[in-house]
This record gives C-alpha cells, sequence and structure tokens, in this order.
C-alpha cells in the first residue's frame, strides 16, 4: 500500500468483479430508442421536403415521436438524410485572384 495509498486500495477492492467501462457509453432513460428513430426516418421519408425543425413538431402534433429537434437532426444526418445539396467534386481548384496596391507618391 505504500505507492498507492489506503484510499486506492479500497476504491479498487470496492470495485473488484466488475467490468472495467473505461468511459464507455452507459444507456441514459431519455435516449431515443431505435424505434423511435425508424419512425423518425419513416416520418422523413414521407414528407421529405419538410425541414428538421418542422419534421419534429408535426411529429409532435401526430403524437409519432415526441423528440427535441437537436435529436430530430442527428438521427436524420447519421442516416444521411440532411444532405440535400450537391456533393460532387469540384472541376479545380479554386484561383483566389488579388490586386497588390502599393501606396507612393506619383512626381511629375
Amino acid at each position: 500500500m505504500d505507492r498507492h495509498g489506503a484510499r486506492q486500495f479500497f476504491a479498487w477492492k470496492k470495485r473488484y468483479g466488475k467490468a472495467n467501462e473505461h468511459n464507455g457509453h452507459v444507456p441514459r432513460d431519455h435516449w431515443l430508442l431505435d424505434e423511435e428513430k425508424r419512425q423518425i426516418i419513416g416520418f422523413h421519408e414521407r414528407f421529405p421536403l419538410e425541414g428538421y425543425r418542422r419534421l419534429t413538431f408535426m411529429m409532435i402534433d401526430q403524437e409519432v415521436v415526441a423528440a427535441s429537434p437537436s435529436s430530430v437532426y442527428c438521427v436524420l444526418s447519421g442516416a444521411g438524410l440532411l444532405d440535400r445539396w450537391n456533393k460532387k467534386p469540384s472541376k479545380g481548384p479554386r484561383i483566389n485572384y488579388s490586386i497588390e496596391y502599393v501606396a507612393g507618391r506619383v512626381r511629375s
């Protein structure tokens, strides 16, 4: 006990036999269930032109899923459903032109 101390020893003794979690994800009561995530994705497929905020309140009004707009955004983003913009690679590097102006006097 000289290297770690009595406090650490008793902490180890209390933890003896438990699994090491190493900061793993511990499921919380307020997390969305897989079924709720599927319902959000299904609802988005029914109304693909609606934004995620409007979709959230439509789902709450129709009693489909009660989730926050940020949770709906995370689900839809994770499923790749929010990528509406064209993701084609550019045709080449962008060239930034700059004009240098040097201040000075003009002698006549």
